[in-house]
């Protein structure tokens, strides 16, 4: 089955490589000079333990629903999920001890019409986004964190999608990592 998922994954990257050439926005998104294999999509959402004072988990990892994984030979693992509509989302359960966190994503965006999305730490969903305008390269959104305090210890769950359900977000970033840090 991987072998399938690594054909695949080559035949879509020649047709963006393709693609991005016949439309001359090779400068946009940078052509990999070797290709990866991808990793394994997840089919179970994966419950992972904080250890230490931060934790950095990568959305390629993530169960993800209409995700496009890619390959950026800048992403910190070389390769990124793209949120493509309105439907997708990204999880992951996270087991953590009480104390006060920050929760930072790092992005790469292009348009400030493709920068704002969501992250729900359980129920409650907090907006996130770059820079204004965003700078097209790797960046956490440290103008948007979430802080967020544990009484106790809890497992909580992260999902990341475009729309709140009361407020539009965006589609078409790209998503590399999103951190946890113990604050206190």
């Amino acid at each position: 089955m991987n072998r399938k998922l690594g054909q695949a994954f080559l035949i879509a990257a020649a047709f963006v490589f393709f693609s991005c050439k016949t439309l001359g926005k090779t400068d946009t998104y940078p052509e990999p000079s070797v290709i990866l294999e991808p990793p394994v999509p997840q089919t179970n959402l994966p419950v992972i333990e904080f250890s230490g004072l931060g934790i950095k988990y990568e959305f390629e990892s993530m169960l993800l629903n209409r995700f496009l994984v890619i390959q950026d030979t800048d992403a910190s693992g070389k390769f990124a999920a793209r949120l493509m509509d309105e439907t997708s989302w990204a999880k992951v359960r996270i087991l953590l001890p009480a104390g006060t966190y920050e929760c930072l994503a790092a992005e790469k965006s292009f348009n400030p019409d493709q920068a704002a999305f969501y992250i729900y730490i359980d129920e409650e969903a907090h907006r996130v986004y770059p820079s204004n305008p965003p700078l097209g390269k790797w960046e956490l959104t440290t103008r948007s964190p979430i802080y967020f305090t544990l009484d106790a210890p809890k497992e909580v769950l992260v999902t990341v999608q475009a729309n709140s359900k009361d407020r539009l977000g965006e589609t078409g970033m790209d998503l590399d990592y999103i951190q946890f840090v113990k604050r206190r």
